[in-house]
């Protein structure tokens, strides 16, 4: 973990301030930038691990994560101030750190990569994609969605910041708004510096098994009223061939 700590200042300088802690909680300030990355940083608070708000670092207006965190968190306006500090200080230190660590090389991970939908799947019911990428350094990947192996509308697809893991790797979600239709298969491709070739995972939209026992009992029923119905007409004709003979 140090070593990977070290080899990240070529790219990045991590502030950590841990503000106020009790018992198993914890409050942080996080700031984030990149060298020669100018629009680039963050500048987060987040309680045990999950990102109460955000301050924009090109608008520098306060940006709160999660509706439910809204009414329990009320960002003071000197935030926005803070967040310019911080980030100044973030940029100004980089090369300072590369050099008092001797230029370290850069530490390249790889992603790792998990496709779920956010609520249980229901045909043609509105739902949404989740691809959940993690565990990368450095924090810049490309996520591509398909659906039946073609590109999906950007229009559909959404993604967070690059989130701060506990190792100083990175982790976002990318979103696909999707309906769910039967036997659909849907994929969410990663490309990433570490990367040969994209890390692609696949995603299928499965039938319920009740609705298969229905659709199954639906398919018996027919073939059995089809082979009622030949078997009906073949006895008509054999009794209309008696009645002719006779």
């Amino acid at each position: 973990m140090q070593q990977m700590a070290m080899n990240l200042f070529p790219l990045l300088l991590v502030i950590c301030l841990p503000k106020w802690s009790h018992g198993k909680h914890l409050l942080r300030f996080l700031t984030f930038c990149q060298r020669n990355v100018t629009s680039d940083g963050q500048y987060d608070i987040e309680f045990d691990g999950d990102q109460l708000l955000y301050v924009d670092p090109v608008t520098f207006q306060t940006v709160q994560r999660l509706p439910e965190f809204a009414e329990q968190w009320i960002p003071g306006p000197e935030l926005p101030q803070d967040a310019f500090l911080s980030l100044g200080t973030c940029k100004y230190n980089i090369p300072r750190a590369i050099k008092g660590e001797n230029h370290p090389p850069e530490a390249i991970a790889s992603p790792t990569s998990i496709i779920y939908p956010k609520q249980e799947m229901e045909l043609e019911v509105p739902n949404t994609l989740i691809c959940f990428v993690n565990d990368f350094h450095p924090p810049t990947v490309t996520i591509t969605w398909t659906r039946n192996g073609q590109l999906v509308d950007q229009s559909e697809v959404s993604q967070t910041q690059y989130y701060s893991n506990r190792d100083f790797s990175f982790c976002t979600y990318s979103y696909l708004d999707f309906t769910p239709q039967g036997n659909d298969i849907y994929s969410c491709s990663v490309d990433h510096i570490s990367l040969r070739a994209p890390l692609t995972k696949f995603w299928e939209v499965e039938v319920p098994k009740d609705q298969q026992v229905v659709e199954t009992a639906v398919c018996v029923a027919g073939v059995i009223l089809g082979l009622s119905g030949v078997v009906t007409g073949l006895w008509f004709i054999m009794k209309a061939n008696k009645s002719c003979h006779a």
